[in-house]
């Protein structure tokens, strides 16, 4: 992501202001330019709009005389800037991967389907590495508009957002629903675990192992997980609570595996944006 220091927003509100007063052209006009120009997303582009505003009134203000400091200007109205910036090509909502009814190992599939889905996300404009979307190397037919690169690179940014705040949640989720599995087998009187192991290899297989590495890891029980169970012929109840419960665990770490490989994708295919 494209990081701009305090430092960086003063400067070129300054520009702004100065310009305004110098032509006599409106604040939000000459914050356009300035957001155009830096390539700032709606974030920025409000963060610009509010020092700039602050500085023009202090301008003002330190201009006046004697006991009259009423300060009359037209600020900058950040609704009107982002408008103005997207008047030609409204942004596109990239769809929240968080909101999505699909499971994103679903959404994105194996690694070799990621590439198209991202860039599918992303819009047919982003071909190539992030280096081609921002310094435009390559010289296409018809030179990419500052607007529509911004737009690209705010759809990245909000892809790689997104994959990140699902990806910590899977985690979250699978930690929540791990303790609360391994709290039923502390029990007293709870459900008996070396059984369960044996029934969870065999219905499952050996992709269960891992989840049950984590419980043993909870419950403080020494050795490995025995999967010499996972080819026996074994009638096993899958409707268990604690059955339903590792099948939940199983799609988190699917998930938060899927999750992982995508942010990986986009962190190396578009990192320098990010």
């Amino acid at each position: 992501m494209r990081v701009y220091r305090p430092e960086d927003f003063k400067k070129m509100a300054r520009a702004v202001v100065d310009r305004s007063f110098t032509s006599s052209t409106p604040l939000n006009d000459e914050i356009v330019k300035s957001a155009l120009d830096n390539e700032l997303n709606p974030d920025q582009i409000k963060n610009l709009v509010q020092l700039a505003n602050t500085m023009a009134h202090l301008t003002l203000f330190d201009k006046k005389d004697g006991d009259d400091k009423l300060v009359e200007f037209d600020p900058a109205d950040p609704s009107t800037v982002l408008k103005d910036v997207y008047k030609d090509e409204e942004p596109e909502v990239v769809e929240s991967v968080s909101d999505s009814p699909e499971r994103t190992t679903d959404m994105f599939g194996g690694l070799t389907e990621i590439a198209d889905k991202v860039k599918g996300m992303l819009g047919q404009d982003v071909a190539g590495p992030a280096e081609e979307v921002v310094e435009e190397t390559a010289a296409p037919a018809e030179p990419m508009s500052p607007k529509k690169r911004s737009m690209i690179i705010i759809k990245i940014r909000k892809v790689a957002e997104d994959l990140n705040d699902r990806k910590l949640q899977s985690a979250y989720e699978y930690k929540e629903e791990l303790d609360k599995l391994a709290s039923e087998f502390a029990k007293l009187y709870g459900p008996d675990y070396d059984a369960f192991e044996k029934d969870a290899v065999s219905l499952r297989g050996a992709v269960a192992t891992p989840i049950l590495a984590d419980i043993r890891q909870c419950l403080r029980l020494p050795g490995t997980v025995d999967t010499s169970h996972a080819k026996l012929a074994r009638v096993v109840d899958g409707n268990t609570p604690e059955m339903r419960s590792l099948d939940t665990l199983l799609k988190l770490a699917e998930e938060y595996s899927g999750c992982s490989a995508a942010c990986t994708y986009v962190q190396q295919r578009y990192g320098s944006v990010l």
